[in-house]
C-alpha cells in the first residue's frame, strides 16, 4: 500500500522535469534559443562558483562557531543551504534557478531553516564566552586507582 508522502514524492519527482520543460519552451519562446540557453549556462556558471566557495566558507563558519562556545552547528546548516542553492543553479532549469536564487537570500534562507530545523537554528546555550585553552596544572600527576604488587615467585595468579 502507498502512503501519501511516497505519492506526493513521486509527483514531484515525475512533475517537476515535466513544469522545468514546460518553463523552458515559455521561456525560449519569449527570449528566443540563444538568450535561454546563455541564461541556462550563467545559471549553472554561478552555481558552480557558489558550491566551491561555500564550501570552503563552511569550514571558517564551523570553526568561528566553535570559538564563541558552540557547536556551530547552526553555521553548518546554513552553509549546506547556501551549497543546495548552488546545485540548484546547476540544474538546468527556470524553477530550481528561482528556488537556489531564494536560499542566496538569508533572510529567506533563515526562514526555511527555521521551519524545517526548529532546534538548531538557536543561538548556542553556552554563552560562557570563547573555549581557551587551560595552562597545564604544576605538581605531579594523580591517577586514582588500586593496584597490587605480585613476586616473582608469585607471579602465577596472571
Amino acid at each position: 500500500m502507498t502512503s501519501p508522502l511516497h505519492l506526493a514524492a513521486a509527483l514531484f519527482v515525475l512533475g517537476l522535469p515535466l513544469l522545468e520543460i514546460g518553463v523552458l519552451i515559455e521561456v525560449g519562446r519569449w527570449l528566443g534559443l540563444w538568450a535561454t540557453l546563455g541564461l541556462l549556462v550563467l545559471s549553472a556558471a554561478a552555481g558552480m562558483l557558489i558550491v566551491r566557495n561555500a564550501g570552503t566558507a563552511m569550514v571558517g563558519r564551523m570553526l568561528d562557531g566553535m570559538g564563541r562556545g558552540g557547536l556551530g552547528i547552526a553555521a553548518l546548516i546554513d552553509s549546506y543551504a547556501t551549497i543546495a542553492a548552488g546545485f540548484l543553479l546547476i540544474v538546468p532549469g527556470f524553477i530550481t534557478d528561482a528556488i537556489g536564487v531564494a536560499l542566496l537570500v538569508p533572510p529567506v534562507r533563515r526562514a526555511l531553516l527555521r521551519a524545517l530545523f526548529p532546534g538548531f537554528a538557536e543561538r548556542p546555550r553556552n554563552t560562557s564566552g570563547p573555549v581557551e585553552a587551560q595552562a597545564p596544572t604544576k605538581g605531579p600527576i594523580i591517577i586514582e586507582g588500586t593496584y597490587q604488587r605480585l613476586d616473582d615467585d608469585t607471579d602465577t595468579k596472571r
